[in-house]
């Protein structure tokens, strides 16, 4: 006849509760991982989806996941309701937020909470993926790109909200709100060349963003400061291509503009466009001419940029004057690299 001891009780009543506990979260997070199936649409806007948890919360974003491994995310829906059917079985309404032009939602896609704070092979680079607005920690990967180095300039686009880039130089970006995004060169201000820059996004749409701004460098030795008014335009032409026009006229100038063409914050007018040509990975290839209105040449740009969860690192081939076959940033070609954060 076996004894035990209260002690002993209690410890087998201990080890009991810890595997029903241990058993309860680990079917949880099987069922959690299996996310939600697509079982039908509402319409061309809405649809729903059956899931065996109730662990969602309204108002997230949430990817769509194809059934065709090869496709991976396609799509991603904000969850507007969780109706519980019975118990075990629960139905999600959603709300179609972006979709790729290339596939359509069926019955049978999956529905699923992914990590989007680092790159995940599942994310395939496509425009219709760029996440515009989140309030989520989103890598870098899958945002917008709002600064080509230094040489090329900017996008239309802004940063998210309390966002910062910075760049090893000393650029210094911060996202005031998420259509403003103020900027400037830190050094510049400590050794006598106190600057600022503002962009303001004013048009944004799924194929369009129009921004507007302004930059201004004191240039305190030469007794002179300069002022340019900055326009940029995004256009989404594919799945994988973007063009950027850039527009920036001195208003006030400064007597060594026409020599600092290479930097265009520095008083001198310039009309640039270009591509943006987003690769499966997320790295980027940067395309595209440029015309100085002081020098009256055309010139352009070719660079790469390798983007990682919050680094970016570039290097680049550009020209001020094509037609000048000789290494100088102020009449002929020259190389640059970059390397930068957001976070």
């Amino acid at each position: 006849m076996f004894k035990f001891s209260p002690q002993k009780i209690n410890s087998l009543i201990l080890a009991f509760v810890l595997c029903f506990f241990a058993s309860v979260f680990a079917q949880a997070q099987f069922l959690y991982s299996r996310g939600a199936v697509i079982s039908g649409f509402v319409d061309e806007q809405y649809l729903l989806a059956s899931s065996e948890t109730n662990m969602w919360e309204v108002g997230e974003i949430l990817p769509v996941i194809s059934q065709n491994s090869k496709i991976g995310v396609f799509a991603f829906v904000e969850l507007q309701n969780v109706k519980t059917i019975k118990y075990g079985h629960y139905e999600l309404r959603l709300k179609l937020v972006r979709q790729s032009r290339k596939y359509l939602i069926q019955k049978g896609d999956i529905i699923k909470k992914l990590d989007m704070s680092t790159y995940n092979e599942e994310f395939i680079g496509t425009t219709d993926l760029i996440v515009k607005k989140s309030e989520l920690d989103i890598s870098s990967r899958y945002r917008p790109l709002f600064y080509q180095g230094l040489s090329i300039g900017e996008t239309a686009q802004t940063l998210y909200k309390h966002e910062f880039l910075v760049n090893y130089i000393g650029n210094l970006y911060y996202g005031a709100n998420e259509w403003l995004t103020v900027g400037t060169f830190a050094p510049g201000n400590l050794i006598d060349r106190p600057n600022a820059n503002f962009k303001a996004r004013f048009w944004n749409s799924d194929a369009t963003t129009l921004a507007a701004g302004l930059s201004y460098v004191d240039l305190q030795k030469e007794e002179e400061a300069t002022l340019n008014l900055n326009v940029w335009w995004d256009s989404i032409s594919s799945d994988s291509l973007i063009s950027h026009t850039f527009l920036s006229l001195g208003l006030v100038k400064w007597d060594g503009a026409k020599d600092a063409a290479a930097i265009k914050a520095l008083g001198s007018s310039s009309f640039q466009t270009g591509y943006e040509v987003i690769r499966s990975d997320w790295d980027r290839v940067l395309i595209g001419p440029s015309y100085n209105f002081e020098r009256k040449a055309l010139g352009g740009y070719l660079s790469y940029v390798w983007i990682y969860d919050r680094f970016h690192a570039q290097i680049s081939v550009n020209a001020t004057d094509i037609t000048k076959f000789k290494l100088d940033p102020r009449d002929g070609y020259y190389g640059f690299f970059d390397f930068y954060w957001r976070f």
